[in-house]
């Protein structure tokens, strides 16, 4: 209860003894027996319920009960209201939210009830008062446990609302340390790339000034044979031409080429792994890529190339990677154990390949790969909108009980 709640509690009880005093004959037994129940259940509106163990609750109830029984034996009938009246304000304080104590404060409830119903049976109202007793009972009860329910139910809301604020950090945390993982592949597939670059530009170059030099002093006395040794290094000049413009565009420093450089530098870390030979073919040309599209393509691959290692059992897989009508179209194939005899259903690996895909209003298909294996599709908008596929949709080629999961597909 409140403070304004006890106040007025405390000073309807006092009243209620002040006015049962004064209809008593001066007697000090009387009056010291009020007193006392008086400062009772002043004790008991005001100290804080964790102070009430079952024990004190108890002996409360049975003091309180005893010094109206010595009024009612002490002044019987000598009052114009029924001693049980008295006990009214304990009802009402055992139907209080009493935390682990409720069953034993209902049994308490009910005797004082008992008691009210003895110290008053001489009134010609007595059921009526009793009915109306229970009824204010009940009421108070149903109060409190509404307000039980509703500050569990805030509790709940305020528990919920820090969950849901650690998963947006983590889900945050997670997004950065993706960003953190695909700009460290693109380092990775740059530095593989200066390597090849080391190796075939600078063999091509050491090679054509190997031939300069050549023409250089075949040039007084042998012109002719100089003459037909030029075509071979304009050819190798424009090798070398090509790698320069290959390692350019791989190198381009917008968030874009961040995204394919890393799903290089993915295949580069799984091809030099992998139990299988992996392919990877790149068609067309790739506009810039948000960030959203460049993690979840990342992720998507990096699940796709993680489930093929641990279940297809393939020889080979191929990733095929293109951009057509404003959407990226990313194809992986092996070689593995699946056939169309064998079911698919979403497990984990399916559902998140499923779910990146639909949150960013893509789609996501299954089919065989000829003649054996499995060959998954993903379609990407490079421009997101504010649609997404429906919640729950099937994969798309697949009924919806017809799936198994990745795992058993795989065997």
């Amino acid at each position: 209860m409140n403070p304004f709640i006890r106040s007025l509690f405390s000073a309807t009880t006092l009243l209620l003894i002040a006015l049962y005093a004064f209809s008593l004959p001066q007697n000090p037994l009387g009056w010291i027996c009020l007193a006392l129940m008086a400062m009772l259940y002043l004790a008991l509106i005001w100290f804080a319920l964790e102070w009430w163990t079952p024990a004190r609750n108890i002996l409360a109830v049975v003091l309180m009960i005893a010094l109206a029984g010595i009024l009612f034996l002490s002044h019987p009938g000598s009052s114009d209201l029924p001693t049980g009246l008295l006990l009214i304000p304990l009802i009402l304080l055992m139907a209080r939210e009493q935390g682990d104590q409720r069953t034993l404060a209902m049994l308490l409830a009910v005797l004082t009830m008992a008691a009210l119903v003895v110290l008053a049976y001489n009134a010609a109202y007595i059921w009526t008062l009793l009915s109306v007793v229970i009824a204010l009972y009940m009421s108070v009860r149903a109060i409190n446990i509404y307000k039980q329910a509703y500050n569990l139910s805030q509790q709940n809301v305020a528990e919920l609302s820090a969950a849901h604020k650690e998963l947006q950090e983590t889900h945050n945390a997670l997004q950065a340390a993706s960003v953190h993982s695909m700009r460290y592949a693109a380092l990775a597939e740059r530095a593989r790339l200066a390597r090849e670059i080391h190796d075939g530009l600078g063999h091509q170059l050491t090679s054509l000034i190997v031939q300069l030099q050549a023409l250089e002093i075949m040039l007084p006395g042998d012109p002719e044979s100089a003459g037909q040794a030029v075509p071979g290094m304009l050819a190798t000049a424009r090798e070398a031409m090509a790698e320069v413009r290959r390692a350019v565009e791989t190198w381009n420093e917008d968030e874009g080429g961040i995204g394919l450089a890393a799903l290089q530098g993915l295949v580069s870390q799984y091809a030099a792994v992998a139990p299988f030979k992996l392919e990877f073919e790149q068609e067309g040309e790739f506009s810039e890529w948000p960030q959203e599209l460049s993690v979840a393509l990342y992720r998507i691959l990096q699940e796709a190339l993680t489930n093929i290692t641990r279940h297809a059992q393939a020889s080979a897989a191929s990733i095929r990677l293109e951009e057509v009508d404003e959407r990226v179209i990313l194809t992986v194939s092996d070689s593995g154990v699946y056939t169309e005899n064998t079911l698919l259903t979403p497990g984990y690996g399916i559902r998140g390949i499923q779910e990146r895909s639909q949150a960013l209003g893509g789609s996501c298909s299954f089919s065989q790969n000829q003649p054996q294996g499995l060959k998954l599709q993903v379609r990407l908008p490079v421009k997101q909108t504010d649609g997404r596929l429906a919640e729950g949709r099937p994969v798309d080629g697949w009924p919806a009980d017809g799936l198994t999961d990745w795992s058993t597909a795989h065997g």
